[in-house]
């Protein structure tokens, strides 16, 4: 028997899909390995050689390797963690700003000059809600996408 190896899967489709099987049949005894009929040292040898190959193929990380692997482990749950505490940091600014906008709404102003000015102030402190909800939809959608990683 004659085996075949170090044939890639496009290479093996392109011999297949000849008319004729000539460049496949001088491929093979060209290239591959014969093994008599019968012969299980033979073939067992072969079985070895094979599974020395994958061995070899397989990955193998150096200790440096590892070593930048885990440190960039420990950057990203590092900032996955910082992500968190920013959007907690946001959350409080946004509640403090609404309990001074609910203040600012409660007070009552005697001039038409103290209601513009408090209107003015509500809307100003409306816009910062806005803006760091904004933020804060960015921050989620940052943590998101690195909890995905």
């Amino acid at each position: 028997m004659r085996i075949l190896t170090n044939i890639s899967k496009a290479e093996l489709d392109q011999l297949a899909n000849q008319p004729t099987a000539k460049a496949m049949i001088e491929k093979v005894k060209t290239e591959g390995i014969y093994i008599p009929e019968g012969d299980s040292q033979g073939a067992a040898e072969f079985i070895a050689m094979r599974n020395q190959q994958k061995q070899d193929a397989s990955l193998q990380i150096s200790d440096e390797g590892m070593e930048a692997l885990k440190k960039m482990s420990e950057e990203n749950e590092k900032k996955v963690k910082e992500g968190n505490s920013q959007e907690e940091q946001i959350k409080e600014q946004i509640e403090k700003l609404r309990k001074e906008l609910a203040e600012i709404k409660a007070k009552q102003a005697g001039s038409e000059k103290a209601k513009k000015a408090l209107a003015s102030k509500a809307n100003a402190i409306s816009q910062q809600i806005s803006t760091l909800s904004m933020q804060l939809i960015q921050v989620q959608k940052a943590s998101g996408d690195s909890n995905t990683l």
